[in-house]
C-alpha cells in the first residue's frame, strides 16, 4: 500500500538554467589517494564558475542525504547516486533541481532571487561516502563472499578541495571568499570539517561556515528513547572515523573514552573557531527537542550568529528560492540576516523559542508537493 500525503514545498521563482553547470569527476585521486565511493568510483562536483565581482568569490555546498548504518546498507546505498558516481550526469537535472533543495536559494545565478552571491562560482560537492566525509578505512571492505565497499570520505574531501583550490588558483587567481555550506548530513560535514578547511585555505581567504539542518542531537526523543547516541557511536566505529584526520583534536581529547561524540555537532560547536551562522529548524526530526537544541546553540554561539525556526521541515529554506527570501525570525528574513552578517559582520542570534510547530506565518510556502 502507498502512503500519500501532502507537503508544503517551495517552488522556484524563476525557471532553472543548469546549461552553466559542469561536472568534475576526480578520477586521479581515485589513484593516488584512495578517494573512492563506496562502489570504488570516483567522487565529484558539480561546479558553476563565477563571473564579474563573484569572480574570485567561492560557495561550496556539501550535498546531504543520511548516512548508511551496516555494511548490508551502505552495500544497498553503493548501487545508487548516494554510493556511486556511475550516475552522477544522467541524474544531473534532477540533482541540482531538487537535492537539498537544489542550486535555489543562496545558490541561485539570479540576481532577484539572490543578489548578494548571485555571481559567485558555486560548487555543489556530491555525496556518495554515507559518512559526511568523516569514513577512513584502509582497504576495501569484503561484504558477502565478492562485493567491496571502500569508506573514503575523508580521501574525498581532501581531494575535492585540492581540486578545488587548483581552480582557485586559476585564470581570475586566487579566491577571496569561501562560504561552507550544506544541509543535513551535509550541515553535519561543515560542522565537522570547517575549521579543517580553514586551514586548507590560504590565510587571505575568508572562510565561514553555513551549516542547515544538521543538528541531530545526542538525547532522547519525546518518547523517551535514545536514537541518535547508538546509531552515531556505531557509524563511527563502522566507518573508522576514529583515522580521520578532520577531526577536532580538542573534542578527541575531551571526549577521548567515547570518542563518537566528536561526530555530532552538539559536541563539536564549542571547539568550532571558523565563524558560521548556524540555520535550523527546532522541529526538523522528532527527535529533536527544541529547548535542548536552543541550549546548546546559544551556548556555543559567542560571536558566531544563528537562525533557528519553528518550521516542521528539513533543508526546506536555504536552498529554496522562496524560502530563503520569505522566512522571517524576529523581525529578520534568513537572506537578509545572512546578508547583514557577512557583509557587515552583524551578529544575528535569533530563536522564536515560544512558537509551536509552524506557529510562525512565513514558513508557509505557496507550493505544495505531493509525497509518495
Amino acid at each position: 500500500m502507498k502512503l500519500w500525503m501532502l507537503r508544503l514545498g517551495f517552488l522556484p521563482l524563476v525557471a532553472a538554467d543548469f546549461g552553466n553547470w559542469s561536472l568534475v569527476l576526480l578520477e586521479e585521486a581515485v589513484q593516488t589517494r584512495g578517494a573512492a565511493c563506496l562502489d570504488g568510483s570516483p567522487a565529484g562536483y558539480w561546479i558553476e564558475h563565477g563571473w564579474g565581482s563573484g569572480a574570485k568569490r567561492w560557495i561550496i555546498h556539501f550535498q546531504g542525504g543520511g548516512w548508511c548504518i551496516s555494511y548490508e546498507d551502505c552495500l544497498a546505498r553503493s548501487k545508487t547516486s548516494l554510493g556511486s558516481s556511475l550516475n552522477f550526469t544522467a541524474e544531473k537535472s534532477k540533482t541540482l533541481e531538487y537535492s537539498d533543495g537544489g542550486v535555489h536559494g543562496y545558490l541561485s545565478n539570479q540576481p532577484e532571487v539572490n543578489p548578494d552571491f548571485y555571481n559567485w562560482n558555486k560548487v555543489f560537492a556530491l555525496y556518495c561516502d554515507g559518512s559526511s566525509r568523516n569514513s577512513e578505512v584502509e582497504g576495501p571492505v569484503v561484504v558477502g563472499q565478492k562485493e567491496v565497499l571502500y569508506f573514503r570520505g575523508h580521501r574525498i574531501l581532501m581531494a575535492t578541495m585540492e581540486s578545488l583550490m587548483e581552480t582557485m588558483g586559476q585564470g581570475t587567481g586566487l579566491a577571496t571568499d569561501l562560504i561552507v555550506g550544506g544541509c543535513s548530513a551535509g550541515g553535519l560535514t561543515v560542522w565537522l570539517h570547517l575549521d579543517y578547511i580553514r586551514r586548507l585555505m590560504p590565510s587571505s581567504v575568508r572562510v565561514v561556515g553555513l551549516p542547515q539542518c544538521g543538528l541531530f542531537m545526542d538525547q532522547p526523543d519525546y518518547q523517551g528513547l535514545e536514537y541518535f547516541t547508538p546509531l552515531y557511536a556505531h557509524i563511527f566505529d563502522m566507518m573508522g572515523m576514529i583515522r580521520s584526520p578532520s577531526l577536532d583534536p580538542g573534542c578527541l581529547d575531551k571526549y577521548s573514552e567515547e570518542p563518537w561524540h566528536c561526530f555530532m555537532a552538539q559536541y563539536v560547536m564549542p571547539f568550532v573557531q571558523t565563524p558560521y551562522f548556524a540555520v535550523n529548524s527546532f522541529y526538523d526530526s522528532e527527535r529533536n527537542l527544541k529547548d535542548i537544541m536552543v541550549k546548546n546553540v546559544s551556548q556555543s554561539a559567542g560571536s558566531h550568529s544563528y537562525f533557528l525556526y519553528s518550521c516542521v521541515s528539513h533543508c526546506g529554506y536555504l536552498n529554496h528560492d522562496d524560502g530563503w527570501r520569505r522566512l522571517v525570525v524576529n523581525g529578520q528574513s534568513l537572506r537578509g540576516a545572512i546578508s547583514a552578517w557577512y557583509f557587515h559582520e552583524r551578529i544575528f542570534q535569533g530563536a522564536q523559542v515560544q512558537e509551536m510547530p509552524d506557529e510562525n506565518p512565513t514558513c508557509h510556502p505557496y507550493g505544495i508537493e505531493i509525497v509518495v
